[in-house]
């Protein structure tokens, strides 16, 4: 076999040294967009290991702040089209972190692959369906009353779900035994809250509200739909599927020699994973949100998906914006209007019928995350002022600054477009780094937009350098 491979020039030195070759030859944005991935990994190890920053004090809240910033940063600088860097330094920079985020990638990747296996096989054949967030439990529960003809947005019966799923997840209130913003309630004080709404479902106690059965635009339970009418036991499964379809469409959208490293980072994207087999359902806006960057040249399909994942969840619509930057500086005003159209016209025709059979309530419930007070949670500068770093403002003013960071990043990506131009997929979970509820799960999937907005500067470039070297061969 020894014979073989060396009359083939297949040994393995030589392997080894055309593979150390490549690796040194990667795009810095490559590496750096790894470094923003290990950076949002410790930010996750740290909130998991410490509960922070509900318990875990003023260190571990630093820390996590100072990752979670890190992460952006790296992410953001990665997106830059061009890297104005000469090539020595460049591989300088490569050769000393290529190699570590390499090996971090590839056990991270063995990992997420072993989440992704284990959720299928739960996913499909549990007996009792366990969330890690009331957010799916509410969608599941709100698919099966569309099915039995019911409005989900008038028929909040929480305790009908609670005995449905067995389970007493629920979201507290700022108020009663809650009052205390600082201080995060046990888990045995939320289950005697939810036991004194169970023995008496009528008169509510004033740490639950049960609107929160319906917090969300009608996408985020239509999705479930499907799925909750074949019967099976758990919605995670399609979320697996869309998670596997994500990082195989982002490998996709990357030039053939880079789609190995690509590939390696997405699937390094363990929390995410986990998160996809049943902690949240945040992977559905951002999935369709990525596949209207995708169809970006096709205005309807684009737009329709842009309108989609507007009716799915909140968060979507604060990507709405850059997206129509993006197009109105690529494609003119016109263009951005017409696709802004499209995408408002989506998204009510998706909540059509919920919007005429009550109106009232629908609003209601997309407004609860706003006029509920809820209580303070989150991985931005809310974890500081909750351990003491910084004093705890009113939340008015956390609203204000996350408006105001908004508008800066939207101010900003207008102007370095040119320069930035897919970093429109990164920038608009940034201002929740300072509002008064910025939970780590927001961000747990930020490394596949951000590998997205990496593989297409990739492609980018290659475009315009093969377009040079054309014109330098016609010359």
């Amino acid at each position: 076999m020894r014979l073989t491979w060396q009359r083939r020039g297949w040994s393995l030195p030589v392997w080894l040294r055309a593979t150390h070759r490549y690796l040194l030859l990667a795009p810095r944005r490559v590496v750096l967009a790894g470094l923003g991935c290990m950076a949002l990994a410790a930010s996750s190890d740290i909130a998991n290991t410490f509960d922070s920053p509900r318990r875990g004090g003023a260190g571990p809240a630093v820390a996590l702040f100072v990752t979670l910033a890190l992460a952006f940063a790296c992410f953001l600088a990665a997106a830059r089209h061009p890297l104005p860097l000469p090539i020595r330094r460049h591989r300088r920079l490569t050769r000393l972190l290529i190699y570590p985020v390499l090996l971090w990638s590839v056990f991270t990747a063995y990992q997420t692959c072993d989440i992704l296996l284990r959720g299928s096989v739960d996913a499909l054949t549990t007996h009792h369906v366990q969330y890690g967030s009331d957010d799916l439990y509410d969608n599941h529960f709100n698919a099966l009353l569309v099915l039995h003809g019911q409005n989900p947005y008038t028929n909040a019966d929480l305790a009908a779900e609670a005995r449905y799923f067995g389970e007493r997840a629920f979201t507290p209130i700022r108020r009663g035994r809650f009052s205390d913003p600082r201080r995060y309630p046990t888990r045995a004080e939320l289950d005697a809250v939810m036991n004194a709404y169970l023995a008496h479902p009528e008169s509510p106690p004033p740490e639950l509200d049960v609107r929160t059965l319906h917090s969300y635009p009608a996408g985020a339970f239509l999705v479930d739909v499907p799925l909750v009418w074949v019967g099976l036991p758990s919605v995670a499964i399609a979320q697996i599927a869309l998670f596997v379809l994500l990082v195989a469409a982002i490998c996709a959208a990357c030039p053939p020699a880079w789609r190995p490293l690509i590939a390696l980072l997405a699937l390094a994207t363990a929390d995410g994973a986990r998160q996809a087999t049943g902690g949240d359902f945040e992977i559905w806006p951002l999935a369709v949100i990525i596949g209207a960057w995708l169809l970006r040249e096709r205005r309807i399909g684009s737009a329709a998906l842009l309108g989609a994942a507007c009716a799915i969840k909140q968060t979507a619509w604060l990507a709405a914006p850059f997206y129509l930057i993006w197009v109105w500086r690529e494609r003119g005003r016109d263009e951005a209007l017409k696709r802004a159209a499209l995408a408002v016209g989506t998204f009510l025709a998706i909540n059509a019928p919920w919007i005429a059979l009550a109106p009232r309530a629908w609003l209601e419930s997309l407004l609860l995350p706003v006029s509920l007070p809820l209580l303070p949670d989150g991985s931005g500068i809310i974890g500081l002022a909750l351990t003491g770093v910084l004093p705890l403002l009113p939340p008015l003013i956390y609203s204000l600054l996350e408006l105001a960071a908004l508008m800066g990043a939207l101010v900003w990506y207008w102007r370095a477009q040119p320069r930035y131009p897919y970093a429109g997929l990164v920038l608009p979970l940034l201002p929740l780094l300072l509002a008064w509820r910025s939970s780590e799960r927001y961000f747990v999937l930020l490394p596949l937009a951000a590998l997205l907005a990496v593989a297409l500067t990739l492609r980018a470039r290659q475009a315009v350098t093969s377009e040079r070297t054309a014109v330098a061969a016609w010359v």
